[in-house]
């Protein structure tokens, strides 16, 4: 009769894959049974690893196998995702590009925006000459000496010498 004793050595803790509300944790761990070579293992343990559920163990070429397995799916994923995106952005561009051309050719709508833009803008000739009163009146405002606008006689260059 087989001996039913286990021998398991816990050689390196990899981490919580998740935790239950009864304290046990699902763990992959690198363990070695009962003294042979150490492999990958995922199963639940308790809090304190004197009690174990059933779980995997993966040769370290098996784990590698899952870890491309894995990726090569998320890549094929994220691809997908990726295309899908795209081609949205592309009914979207169509779409504009639609909506625009009718836009373009609906005589009344071009009447609409053109009046419209026309409205928006300032006569020429007003502004022009709003644009000369304002020269100008800046140009009399330098021209006045400061004794004039301080509201006294100029009486020139000799009455500064008199002080």
């Amino acid at each position: 009769m087989p001996d039913k004793n286990i021998t398991y050595e816990i050689r390196e803790y990899l981490g919580v894959i998740s935790e239950h509300d009864s304290g046990w944790n699902k763990e992959l761990n690198i363990i070695s049974w009962n003294g042979q070579t150490p492999k990958y293992d995922l199963r639940d343990w308790d809090p304190h690893h004197e009690r174990m559920s059933r779980g995997i163990t993966l040769h370290p070429a098996e784990m590698r196998k899952l870890v491309d397995l894995y990726l090569a799916s998320n890549n094929r994923k994220r691809i997908e995702e990726g295309k899908s995106e795209e081609e949205k952005k592309r009914q979207r561009q169509a779409e504009f590009r639609k909506t625009y051309a009718e836009k373009k050719q609906d005589p009344t709508l071009e009447a609409v925006e053109k009046e419209t833009l026309e409205g928006a803008q300032p006569p020429v000739e007003e502004h022009t000459e709003t644009l000369l009163n304002a020269e100008a009146h800046t140009e009399e405002e330098q021209s006045t000496p400061l004794a004039e606008c301080q509201g006294e006689e100029f009486q020139g260059p000799a009455a500064a010498e008199s002080f």
